[in-house]
């Protein structure tokens, strides 16, 4: 009986949070603060918990990535395809952490980063955790997808140029990949890159012993490949793979 009742407080109190969420993206901006500022001590225990380290509520670069990514859950969180907030918010919080660390990787040793283990999570919580698990990285995946459209067309690359245009060819794919990583492992390369939209054929010219047409026929690709790889388009970068 005791079980059955605690599910349903877990329940009832769910649904509580999906009505305010509710409210809060109809333009309730007065609830989206309080709803914030009531849970923040599960913030800061999150954070601290994903970090390995006391958090300095007023110092706290964690902190305010942790604010901020609490708010991002409210907005992007799906009901239809979840029911658990605070397992959601988690994960949002704990890769907007690692996004920080990958940012500044000399710090990254401090932390752990691993999921924290909270006894307090119910067993309604942990049934409904891959779910969104599944639900974050498509919402990373959409995300990033809408950054890298956006970056092609600063290069006057629509995102159909880039399916038309990829090489057809296994071994002209794998050419590609391989010059667009010595673009993106050197900054000077993709610094010039980004600054004249164009491929550093002189310097790539001196690595690969190949035909200046095969860059202006592989441009497209070749650009496209170099910005996944030198971003932090961490979720498309599975979909570039380059073997050294």
């Amino acid at each position: 009986m005791g079980a059955i009742l605690k599910n349903k407080r877990d329940e009832n109190f769910n649904n509580n949070i999906l009505c305010t969420i509710n409210r809060i993206k109809n333009g309730d901006h007065e609830l989206r603060e309080e709803f914030i500022n009531s849970f923040k001590p599960y913030i800061i225990k999150t954070v601290s918990n994903l970090s390995g380290k006391y958090v300095d509520v007023q110092n706290s670069d964690e902190f305010s990535i942790g604010l901020s990514a609490f708010n991002e859950a409210i907005d992007s969180f799906n009901p239809c395809k979840s029911m658990v907030f605070f397992s959601f918010s988690t994960l949002v919080i704990k890769r907007r952490l690692t996004d920080y660390v990958r940012r500044n990787k000399k710090h990254s040793h401090v932390y752990p980063f691993t999921y924290f283990e909270d006894k307090g999570i119910s067993f309604f919580d942990q049934a409904h955790f891959r779910n969104e698990a599944i639900e974050l990285n498509s919402y990373e995946i959409l995300l990033d997808t809408k950054n890298f459209i956006k970056k092609l067309s600063t290069y006057g690359i629509k995102f159909e140029d880039l399916i038309n245009k990829a090489p057809k060819h296994q071994d002209s794919k794998y050419l590609c990949l391989r010059i667009a990583k010595v673009i993106a492992d050197d900054k000077k390369l993709l610094d010039k890159l980004g600054k004249t939209g164009r491929i550093p054929k002189a310097e790539i010219l001196k690595c690969f012993k190949i035909n200046k047409k095969t860059l202006e026929r592989n441009r497209i690709f070749i650009i496209a490949a170099a910005l996944i790889l030198g971003s932090e388009l961490h979720t498309l970068r599975d979909f570039v793979t380059v073997s050294d």
